[in-house]
């Protein structure tokens, strides 16, 4: 089987790449974007099974042109409000399967929208495959299923840490380059954003509407209504739930305070979301200490920090189930790998423009993206488990 990747020689895209070509399922990975350089690089990286094509995946016609050729389209190129949809239209013409890790709510309701050509092409077009989303969907999934009947789900990320700001602000120094997650995360803050309220969707002001939430070890942080895509495809495959809501949670505090305040100059001055990332970058960078460093005393939550939380009735009692990864890889390389991988395999036998939730089962799927776990986190519990008992 022969794989186009798109974005193959970047931050996901390389690592994905080099798992998916060490597969027997892959007989040629094709990694393409526009910096011819660094997709020598990165080929020279994987070995005999890759190779290389110059392409812009904002350019549909070109990629459907390329994809052609191709069983499966991966997709890690950004960012993604500007490539998503037309390399989904593009493999959709070619009527190759995809696969990507699309984050927000705006792009993946517009490739919603393509769901028909789909399945008149018999293409399976996966999206949101990543750590979240991607692999909290599933834990949405499995804690509703857990349950007897579900009314809300509310999902928690906490990938804007010091330690993804650090390495964010070692490639700014390094190159000028500005992580896309960190753009995209100034794009939601910017615009309103999407919750599932009462079985109706409905628009909030992120910024307006933060609170604080409480963490494992009783101890709050700041946390922000955050526009990606759960809250769109979840109440489709949730039987009954009436609201569905994911939050951004930051810290140490004067780092959601930066967060939140650089957003705010964002809309007074009209400042573009590239501009807003670098403002914010340039000043960690001046004093590193002063806005990464946790307070004395505080343990901070792990930097994977991800859950959801399904409330609803068990036995005849309110109750809230959360779960959490525990012995899985916290990556969103690895849940991409599986699911390209069970393309392939011809293991997906669903047709259209899915959602993890809509095509995986969940507990099969967290097995198998167990099996790339690191050697001392194998005797693990595959999942952290809590309920709470609601009077």
């Amino acid at each position: 089987m022969k794989i186009l990747h798109l974005g193959g020689s970047g931050l996901f895209g390389l690592p994905t790449a080099r798992r998916l070509a060490a597969s027997e399922s892959v007989a040629e990975i094709c990694l393409a974007g526009r910096n011819q350089e660094a997709l020598a690089r990165a080929v020279a990286q994987i070995g005999d099974k890759a190779r290389s094509v110059q392409l812009d995946a904002r350019d549909a016609d070109r990629v459907s042109s390329v994809a052609a050729d191709f069983d499966l389209v991966v997709n890690t190129a950004g960012p993604e409000w500007e490539v998503l949809v037309p390399s989904l239209r593009g493999a959709i013409a070619a009527g190759v399967h995809y696969c990507d890790i699309g984050a927000f709510s705006g792009t993946v309701r517009d490739q919603l929208a393509m769901n028909g050509a789909a399945k008149e092409q018999d293409v399976v077009a996966i999206l949101g495959i990543g750590f979240d989303p991607g692999l909290d969907n599933l834990l949405a999934a499995h804690a509703s299923r857990n349950l007897d009947s579900v009314d809300e789900i509310q999902l928690r990320h906490r990938w804007l840490g010091p330690g993804f700001v650090s390495q964010s602000l070692d490639l700014y120094r390094k190159d000028g380059h500005v992580d896309t997650s960190l753009q995209g995360a100034f794009r939601v803050l910017n615009e309103p954003v999407s919750v599932y309220r009462e079985r109706e969707w409905t628009m909030v002001d992120a910024l307006e509407a933060a609170s604080e939430f409480v963490l494992p070890g009783s101890r709050s942080a700041r946390a922000f209504p955050f526009g990606t895509s759960e809250a769109v495809t979840l109440p489709h495959y949730i039987a009954g739930v009436r609201s569905v809501s994911t939050v951004l949670i930051v810290e140490p505090p004067q780092l959601a305070e930066l967060l939140a305040r650089t957003a705010l100059r964002m809309r007074a001055e009209g400042l573009t979301f590239l501009d807003a990332a670098k403002s914010f970058l340039r000043t960690v960078g001046e004093d590193p200490d002063r806005w990464l460093k946790t307070p004395e005393g505080v343990v901070p939550a792990p930097s994977w920090y991800t859950s959801a939380s399904a409330t609803g009735w068990k036995g005849g009692s309110r109750a809230r189930l959360t779960y959490w990864p525990d012995g899985l890889p916290s990556s969103t390389v690895i849940p991409l790998t599986v699911a390209a991988l069970r393309i392939l395999r011809g293991e997906v036998s669903e047709r259209g423009v899915l959602p993890p939730e809509g095509c995986f089962e969940p507990m099969s799927f967290f097995k198998e993206a167990a099996t790339y776990a690191k050697e001392e986190d194998r005797a693990k519990p595959l999942l952290g488990e809590s309920i709470e008992w609601i009077d």
